[in-house]
């Protein structure tokens, strides 16, 4: 490796280290423990980001898939675990000082990140490529058949929200669900054939070098202890992490937010820091133009999980950490939350339904996202705009409705053919 590289594999790692020290020294949260826990929550999704797109090309593509759509999930799963790990110690029918409402807070908001700023980022940063390169003409961008496969599980998850928001609860029974969801999601990611799109030679820096290892087993060796030393940096960190956003919302955010400062700061705080590695990754295939489908298709595949996997294990984390088979978790409370995820989710849904994602799309995501997080008071108003949005995208192009047909075209082409064929 150059040194450079070396370098910045070293900082993040000795970062990461110092911030457990740090932890494990002052048990308490305090500024300090904030500075070092937000910059190690940086160090180590970078360093899983980094693994994770070196990993696309080290093992077979199948099986890369499936491991990196669970791997860049990790931050989201270590702060979701914890905060239902909490919401379970919560003493029955608690009233002050609780964690259960705040279990909605990280799903939420990672979710909506994904979709109100990353997708846009991705369409933004073609534009601007795009202009740079002197290149005229409309900007879209245009998926594969196979990649209906993340819409339809996509659609299908946002839908199943409308059941949790009737009940207003979260149990074991929605953790079923959507855990087996998500395991069919990532069988048929796996079942696809290989398709190499060229990825490889676009990477740079850290990614890169990991893969121009020569020696297979120190690559696989390189990569694999990368994310068991990042996945280790969470295990001891994300307590802290979780603690440290709440002192600093009680701190400075209470006077402006009131009760909410504590679920505004998780909503956002932990998504914004987890998620900035993988959304520099897409930035990075976003400006090449050509393999900007494969930075939306990453960022669909994302939601795909944290709608599905990410929602099942609070419920698991709530009823071992209560000692509860029983006991379910009230949403009823941030049903508002709930039902504008949904609404976005759907609506970035209608966009893709033939195929092709445009700037009008994009801009729309991007600024009913800004007024949904600048304005709290409205988000069932902007929800409800999302809805009709959607309905309207899809009377709009009700004759270029694809997804559906390619859906089925890929099942039966690519996926049941050839389980049929082993």
């Amino acid at each position: 490796m150059q040194r450079k590289i070396l370098a910045e594999y070293s900082l993040l790692i000795a970062w990461a280290t110092i911030s457990i020290l740090v932890v494990l020294l002052f048990r308490q949260p305090t500024y300090t423990v904030a500075f070092f826990t937000f910059g190690a929550v940086i160090a180590a999704s970078l360093l899983i980001a980094w693994a994770a797109e070196a990993s696309e090309f080290s093992i077979s593509k199948g099986l890369a898939l499936a491991i990196v759509a669970i791997v860049q999930t990790i931050p989201e799963y270590f702060v979701e675990g914890t905060i239902a790990w909490k919401a379970g110690k919560d003493p029955l029918n608690c009233t002050i000082d609780c964690w259960i409402p705040n279990v909605i807070a990280n799903f939420t908001g990672a979710n909506r990140l994904l979709t109100g700023l990353g997708w846009p980022l991705i369409m933004f940063t073609v534009m601007v490529q795009k202009r740079r390169n002197g290149r005229a003409g409309p900007t879209s961008i245009a998926l594969r058949k196979e990649q209906s496969v993340e819409i339809v599980f996509m659609l299908g998850s946002s839908l199943y929200y409308l059941f949790v928001i009737l009940r207003g609860e979260l149990s074991l029974l929605d953790s079923l669900i959507l855990g087996v969801t998500f395991v069919g999601y990532m069988w048929l990611l796996f079942r696809l054939p290989t398709e190499k799109d060229g990825q490889e030679e676009v990477l740079e820096g850290p990614p890169r070098a990991l893969m121009e290892v020569k020696s297979v087993a120190r690559r696989l060796t390189a990569i694999v202890g990368l994310f068991v030393f990042a996945a280790l940096t969470f295990v001891f960190v994300t307590d802290a992490f979780v603690e440290s956003i709440r002192s600093i919302a009680v701190s400075f955010l209470v006077p402006f937010l009131g009760s909410g400062a504590v679920f505004f700061s998780i909503q956002w705080i932990a998504p914004v820091l987890s998620e900035f590695p993988e959304k520099v990754s897409a930035f990075n295939w976003a400006r090449t133009i050509r393999l900007a489908p494969t930075a939306l298709l990453n960022f669909m595949s994302s939601s795909v999980n944290e709608l599905t996997a990410l929602v099942a294990l609070i419920p698991i984390v709530f009823v071992i950490s209560s000692g509860s088979v029983t006991g379910t978790i009230p949403t009823s409370q941030h049903d508002v939350e709930i039902f504008l995820t949904m609404a976005q989710s759907l609506y970035a849904c209608a966009a893709l339904i033939d195929l092709e994602y445009n700037v009008s799309n994009a801009t729309i995501l991007f600024v009913l996202w800004v007024i949904s997080t600048a304005f709290v008071e409205i988000r069932l108003v902007v929800g409800i705009v999302f809805l009709i949005l959607a309905v309207a995208e899809v009377i709009v192009q009700r004759k270029k409705i694809v997804v559906f047909s390619a859906f089925r075209d890929t099942m039966r082409d690519k996926i049941l053919r050839r389980s049929g064929a082993m």
